[in-house]
């Protein structure tokens, strides 16, 4: 397969061998490919479905309201 790259994304590729972090150009291709896959099916709701996400957020403000629930009702005495 051959891929077309602007200047810009060779030159990244380049960076990226020459810092260490990867062997070669097809690890720095299959890391960036690996995140927009995971970017993809998160999207398409594979990872998370439809309004899992929803009741996870409902989830979280309920428990922030419970551990806040008391703190309103404190009262702060003036130095």
């Amino acid at each position: 397969m051959n891929i077309a790259l602007t200047k810009h994304f060779e030159e990244l590729i380049e960076r990226l061998v020459a810092s260490g972090r990867y062997n070669n150009s097809s690890e720095v291709v299959r890391a960036g490919l690996r995140i927009l896959d995971a970017e993809e099916r998160a999207l398409s709701g594979a990872i998370y479905p439809a309004g899992s996400l929803r009741r996870l957020y409902t989830k979280a403000e309920n428990q922030a309201e419970r551990r806040t629930a008391g703190v309103s009702s404190l009262k702060v005495e003036p130095e």
